[in-house]
């Protein structure tokens, strides 16, 4: 059954507290899945367990004092808990004073709740992504394309996977938008700039980030595969990319190493983890139409879900490096 299948037949069950309608001073009584747990010491020479926690709205740190080190042990990433405590700021952050951990009945829980899902019908947006592809007319690139969509365990981790485990598109379904985007906006470029190989243009934003569909893992909670952590989806895509290559008679060799090269050299600069800079103009569109659609989902999402109580500007950006005016 897929994850789509599983959200959709989960009964309906009574609403959850989320995390982005917490309020400061709000008790709290909810089930959220642990994203990372740690036990630290205090001053006083006591303990802590450390918590950041999730739903489908977000994140948020806890902490439960007098913790022991056999009760943190039992406590584990992508695990469910059931909290009690209380929402309070601190350091003009919202986090959970929390008094109690216990382990919520299965039945009462709906994965749907922690999980966050792409805003958009992930089965038109495949419909949209297909449409696409099919107007490549090159017969090589065709071939590929065709290869990769034939490919039911990649399409349905393509069709599921987010895009990142924090940040922009970090939701189910975030990789095929974010792609989608990237390949609507190509069309647009071509027809500005005719010199632009369309095709190739529009298989390289296809591919760009076929190796995340191994270096996430999404099934409980956004985590790193150890692929993701060994290899990254850069070389991970690369890869992918050969193994669909080798199954196509006569590929060109030429036209491998662009297509390995647009995907190298997305990122645009080596210290944003590209091994290599862009050095045609395909390469080059497609890193800026990459940074393009991250960076305004960045800034889209960062403005809908900011707490401060500024009425102009956000709290400073981490990913961004800055504040953002709401204005």
């Amino acid at each position: 059954m897929t994850l789509r299948k599983l959200f959709q037949e989960i009964p309906s069950l009574m609403s959850k507290q989320m995390i982005d309608a917490l309020k400061p001073g709000e008790p709290v009584d909810a089930p959220f899945m642990v994203v990372e747990s740690s036990l630290r010491g205090t001053r006083a020479g006591g303990a802590y367990l450390a918590l950041t926690l999730a739903d489908r709205t977000g994140q948020i740190q806890g902490r439960l004092w007098d913790a022991t080190e056999a009760f943190a042990a039992t406590i584990l990433p992508e695990e469910i808990i059931q909290v009690k405590g209380r929402a309070e700021s601190y350091q003009n952050q919202l986090q959970l004073n929390i008094r109690a951990i216990t382990k919520p009945e299965p039945e009462t829980l709906r994965l749907g709740d922690f999980l966050p899902q792409c805003p958009r019908d992930p089965v038109q947006m495949a419909r949209d992504l297909t449409a696409l592809l099919a107007t490549i007319q090159e017969p090589h690139l065709k071939a590929l394309v065709d290869s990769l969509l034939a490919d039911k365990e990649f399409m349905d981790s393509f069709r599921t996977a987010p895009a990142a485990v924090v940040n922009h598109h970090a939701y189910l379904g975030g990789l095929m938008e974010h792609t989608l985007a990237m390949m609507q906006m190509a069309l647009r470029v071509c027809e500005q700039y005719p010199q632009l190989r369309r095709d190739l243009l529009l298989t390289g934003a296809f591919i760009h980030d076929i190796g995340k569909t191994r270096e996430l893992t999404y099934h409980r909670a956004f985590r790193y595969s150890v692929p993701g952590n060994l290899v990254g989806h850069i070389t991970i895509g690369v890869m992918m990319l050969d193994e669909h290559a080798r199954k196509l008679p006569d590929f060109p060799p030429q036209t491998l190493n662009m297509l390995s090269h647009m995907i190298l050299s997305h990122h645009g600069q080596y210290d944003f983890g590209s091994p290599k800079l862009p050095m045609f103009a395909e390469a080059m569109a497609l890193h800026y139409l990459d940074n393009l659609d991250a960076k305004l989902k960045d800034i889209a999402e960062t403005i809908a879900e900011d707490k401060n109580s500024d009425p102009d500007w956000t709290d400073w950006v981490r990913s961004l490096d800055r504040k953002l005016y709401k204005g």
